[in-house]
């Protein structure tokens, strides 16, 4: 019998190494970035879409190749005896794969400000962790009797807003107002305090690109600008820094360098992935050692890509012990017809081959974990995020705690209102 006939692409061994070759086998998944032109607020109409894959004549040999490797550790299965045997092989192989394993380390804090808000006290601090640079990241502590807290590491969501990291997430006062509009029109209201005025202390960092990590490409010499956003860049040196205009155009550039960026990652050795779940558990590392801090009680949250992160950092890490996810939990097989139009940071090289994004959640067994659906959300496939939910339930059925698991849908595009915040606030009240 022929390779032909054992090739579900109808491609020969030749052609699928030939095609490796060429780097037609690269794929471009995640969370969505930011299109060409003005970014599009989250609950954008969906794109008309016909049945036409996004790669035309390539897709028949990437679907191919995805069927005849389905991941080899998924969970549940039943050669695994029990869900310790399988964490103790598939958490190794999720922290190989990642990169960069976010192992515990010592993480020194130091206090830049702190300012007194109603209800809680904000401390501002730059985490120190050899040989990176340092993480900032923005502490909530509820007001009230000194204590041990529950504690929610809050992570904000891409939505192709570079130049905002937490701010999406707390206020500030006089800021702009088309900041506040994002946030009031993806959240409803700064999250991260109201979690902190229901008594949780609550950490809050800029993730990689982001905020004040973002990639400052406007101060790059215009002749070292890429063509194709030599316009943005001349529109950012125009407009008034912090403006709608040149918030605009420092999207649009860094929207562009993603892929420059991701490329850069990958020279290094490591992950985009793995270096953001490696500064996500460098808060848990930080929160595990404050005094106001229970550190049996720690919790995690995100929209989006924020949901993304929180997939990873409980995947990685039994020290969080509740968890939700929101707006990003998928069987990533799924995406790959219709649904590519994403960033380059959940891209994570051979990770496909051992575990799908619920394999790596399932990890969190039997830490507690809520995924919200969006149904109208255009980003995912809706069959993709179904089959994500079935997934988890059998896993956590199979590991014994099934009321540790809930998957809720809601007729709602890819946002985080106020009602599905409540739903993730009192699933982490019931289990932290």
């Amino acid at each position: 019998m022929t390779a032909r006939a054992h090739d579900p692409t109808g491609c020969t061994r030749r052609d699928l190494l030939a095609a490796l070759a060429a780097g037609l086998l690269t794929p471009r998944i995640g969370f969505a970035g930011t299109p060409p032109g003005p970014p599009a607020f989250p609950d954008s109409p969906a794109p008309a879409m016909n049945d036409a894959p996004d790669l035309h004549n390539l897709h028949p040999l990437l679907a191919g190749l995805a069927r005849a490797h389905p991941p080899r550790l998924a969970f549940p299965d039943p050669r695994w005896r029990s869900l310790a045997e399988w964490q103790a092989a598939a958490r190794p192989v999720l922290l190989e794969r990642l990169g960069a394993p976010p192992a515990p380390a010592r993480v020194d804090a130091e206090v830049r400000r702190r300012e007194a808000r109603e209800g809680f006290a904000l401390e501002v601090l730059h985490l120190r962790v050899d040989p990176a640079p340092p993480i900032p990241a923005w502490v909530l502590v509820p007001d009230g009797p000194p204590r041990r807290h529950p504690a929610v590491l809050a992570l904000h969501c891409h939505s192709g807003r570079y130049t905002w990291g937490h701010e999406k997430l707390l206020s500030h006062p006089g800021e702009p107002e088309h900041l506040t509009r994002f946030r009031e029109g993806t959240y409803g209201r700064p999250w991260a305090e109201a979690l902190a005025r229901r008594g949780y202390v609550v950490i809050v960092i800029d993730a990689l690109y982001f905020g004040e990590r973002r990639l400052r490409a406007e101060e790059l010499p215009a002749d070292r600008v890429q063509p194709e956003v030599r316009e943005a860049h001349a529109a950012a040196r125009a407009a008034a820094p912090g403006s709608p205009a040149w918030t605009t155009a420092v999207d649009r550039m860094a929207s562009f360098y993603e892929h420059l960026t991701a490329k850069g990652i990958a020279a290094t050795g490591f992950t985009w992935p793995g270096l953001l779940a490696w500064d996500d558990l460098r808060a848990v590392d930080h929160l595990v050692t404050r005094p106001d801090v229970d550190p049996a009680r720690i919790g995690c949250l995100g929209l989006s890509g924020g949901g993304f992160r929180t997939a990873l950092a409980i995947g990685c890490d039994p020290r969080i012990r509740a968890a939700c996810v929101t707006g990003w939990m998928t069987e990533f097989g799924r995406q790959l017809p219709r649904h590519l139009r994403h960033t380059w940071m959940v891209y994570v090289p051979g990770l496909l081959r051992d575990l799908d994004l619920p394999d790596v959640a399932a990890l969190h067994a039997p830490g507690a974990l809520l995924v919200q659906q969006c149904r109208r959300d255009h980003l995912f496939p809706l069959d993709g995020m179904e089959a994500a939910v079935a997934k988890l339930a059998a896993a956590y059925a199979q590991a014994g705690v099934p009321e540790r698991f809930r998957g809720s849908f809601h007729d709602l595009p890819h946002s985080f209102p106020p009602a599905l915040q409540e739903e993730a606030f009192a699933w982490l009240d019931r289990w932290l």
